[in-house]
């Protein structure tokens, strides 16, 4: 008998020691029972939550208001596709509030 055999035997798993199993194999795969699926939960935060303030705050004034940086070019990384795009420059928010973005790397 292998020193497996005898360890196996010394912490009762004397199943494993016999019925054919040698030394680097293992017994037939059997698999888990088919569960049911996972119940609907929902989640819950830990912190309590927060609220937001203000709520509106960055809604657009209108789509016609926006200002635009010069178009140019953008490419895949292979050269094979390419667009062309207008980055956005700015907006006016309801409250009146203009917001500027700054200009994109080339």
């Amino acid at each position: 008998m292998g020193d497996i055999s005898k360890a196996l035997e010394r912490i009762g798993a004397r199943d494993l020691t016999g019925a054919g199993m040698t030394q680097g194999t293992r017994p037939p795969f059997e698999p888990k029972p088919a569960q049911g699926a996972k119940p609907p939960a929902v989640g819950k935060s830990k912190s309590g939550g927060g609220k937001s303030s203000g709520g509106n705050n960055l809604v657009e004034l209108s789509y016609a208001t926006r200002e635009y940086y010069e178009e140019r070019s953008i490419f895949s990384s292979d050269g094979t596709i390419s667009m062309r795009v207008r980055p956005i420059k700015a907006i006016v928010l309801t409250n009146g509030q203009r917001l500027e973005f700054k200009e994109p790397p080339p």
